[in-house]
């Protein structure tokens, strides 16, 4: 049986669902920031440099260390398959205008605790040198509704889009920036060809985890691959809008109640 064959009936057998893939991506995001927020600031006290020196000299701190590395490892793997759903999103909504203000909304309300989570304060000056990677995602969507209006023209225009998101995202300094809009350009536009797309995919996200986590966010495409095009039993739309915000306060809210109010 040729090899397309084989992994075409693989991909029938295990089937990842777009709600598995959902759930999939809150676990890991959830994994890396209780490392970032109860283990690195938590245990280790990594919002005070002069605490943080003292913590990581006691005896248990290696371990600490550890499993702060395999969670955050582990959490690399949630944005590809958060900018995969992102084109399936744009891709099978019934409307664009409420996904793109649902999306806007989001990353609005995200943002302070976002900023508590990453820097322990918020609208103070470090808070804007990085925007919640949601910011990303509008601005990729706009991206692709750009590329859609301009399907007509030959498809190297759609370059000029990619291009302009790119550095709408480094002016705005949002999470992933420059390699975020790349994924989500290479989705969309070779939706078409599985292949291609996991090939090209596969390296963008092996080189924008490479230097910290050894490439590991490439795991994602193996799930992504595996897609099945289905949604799945539940319906996890307001889970999935309301999650983000949501967990970041509540692990924020843990850490200053059981390490700050002792």
């Amino acid at each position: 049986m040729p090899l397309s064959q084989s992994l075409q009936k693989l991909r029938k057998e295990i089937g990842f669902s777009r709600n598995f893939l959902m759930l999939l991506a809150m676990g890991a995001m959830l994994a890396d920031h209780i490392a970032l927020t109860l283990i690195m600031n938590g245990k280790l006290y990594g919002y005070d440099i002069s605490l943080y020196n003292n913590a990581i000299e006691l005896e248990n701190a290696k371990i600490w260390l550890i499993l702060y590395k395999i969670m955050r490892s582990f959490g690399r793997i949630s944005f590809p398959i958060f900018a995969f759903l992102l084109v399936e999103g744009f891709r099978k909504t019934s409307n664009l205008f409420k996904y793109f203000l649902r999306l806007l909304f989001l990353a609005i309300i995200s943002e302070i605790p976002y900023d508590l989570m990453v820097f322990n304060e918020f609208m103070t000056p470090r808070c804007f040198t990085v925007q919640n990677v949601v910011f990303t995602y509008v601005i990729a969507l706009l991206m692709l509704c750009l590329i859609k209006v301009a399907s007509s023209l030959p498809s190297f225009f759609s370059i000029i889009p990619a291009v302009m998101a790119g550095f709408a995202t480094k002016f705005l300094r949002t999470d992933y920036a420059i390699e975020g809009i790349a994924l989500v350009y290479v989705f969309y536009m070779f939706r078409n060809d599985l292949n291609i797309k996991c090939i090209i995919a596969f390296f963008i996200t092996f080189f924008m985890s490479f230097e910290n986590y050894r490439g590991v966010a490439a795991l994602s495409i193996f799930f992504i691959y595996f897609y099945d095009g289905k949604k799945g039993d539940l319906n996890l739309k307001r889970l999935n809008y309301l999650f983000y915000p949501l967990h970041m306060l509540v692990l924020y809210g843990i850490l200053f109640f059981t390490y700050w109010m002792k």
